[in-house]
């Protein structure tokens, strides 16, 4: 319910609007959503499908899936069907879906190669994939921070700890590389730039949201020694430095990918 409530409206909907854009209106197609959360933006695909469309969303997570067979209400069944299911692994046959989406889906994955593979393998020959992801430049404000505080402390654990974390946002062209090594075509990436605002870095900090998003990967920067709750503060104090203890913006760097079996 929180995730519904804070991360789907704040977070998720600035890329779920990058995907939907490049779903084809009225088309009668056979989707599939992998990675479908609590059912956005798979209802929202639905409803852009003309009749005889429907939807196929999976996810691991059987909580969620109660929560979006809530949401779809009467459609559930009908044009749109749920299951609890893993990306790396999917029961499909091969050549059903013609297009396969996922929101911020290769991030939560242990094995996103893996779950691609699977995605090529149930679309039909021609068939398109839609991806979006959180690209190099997310959050770049509290990593520049935490490198400054590294920096300064002569802590190359930290700096390491900074550098693994950036990589899950990765450039546009290492996640055109990415897709394409699982043999898909005709791979573009576009990006487009958000803000999210706060009134200061307390604020920042305590975000909803962000809590659940991007925080449990800045206290494991930090670390879970004596000093990480210090350091944990000293990225508040330099944030609020930087922006003059005023409202400050985070930048969010968005990316869809786009490809063709």
């Amino acid at each position: 319910a929180v995730y519904d409530a804070h991360v789907v409206p704040r977070y998720s909907t600035l890329f779920g609007r990058l995907l939907l854009r490049h779903v084809p209106a009225g088309a009668r197609l056979q989707v599939l959503d992998v990675g479908c959360g609590s059912g956005y933006p798979a209802l929202e695909v639905m409803r852009r499908l003309g009749d005889g469309g429907r939807v196929i969303a999976v996810d691991p997570d059987p909580s969620l899936i109660d929560l979006a067979r809530r949401r779809a209400l009467g459609e559930t069944g009908r044009r749109i069907f749920f299951k609890t299911e893993a990306a790396e692994q999917l029961s499909f046959g091969d050549e059903v879906f013609d297009l396969a989406v996922g929101n911020l889906t290769l991030s939560s994955l242990l094995q996103p190669e893996r779950a691609l593979s699977e995605m090529r393998r149930v679309l039909v020959r021609g068939g398109a994939l839609i991806l979006t992801q959180a690209l190099e430049g997310t959050f770049e404000e509290v990593l520049d921070m935490f490198r400054e505080i590294a920096l300064k402390r002569g802590e190359d654990t930290i700096a390491g700890r900074v550098d693994r974390i950036a990589v899950r946002y990765p450039a546009p062209s290492t996640l055109r590389a990415i897709v394409e090594s699982a043999g898909f075509t005709d791979v573009q990436v576009e990006t487009e730039d958000f803000h999210l605002p706060f009134d200061g870095a307390a604020q920042l900090m305590s975000d909803p949201a962000l809590r659940l998003i991007a925080v449990p990967e800045w206290r494991w920067i930090a670390g879970f020694d004596a000093d990480g709750a210090e350091r944990l503060r000293q990225v508040e104090q330099h944030l609020d430095t930087y922006f003059g203890g005023g409202p400050l913006t985070l930048r969010v760097r968005a990316g869809v990918v786009t490809a063709r079996v």
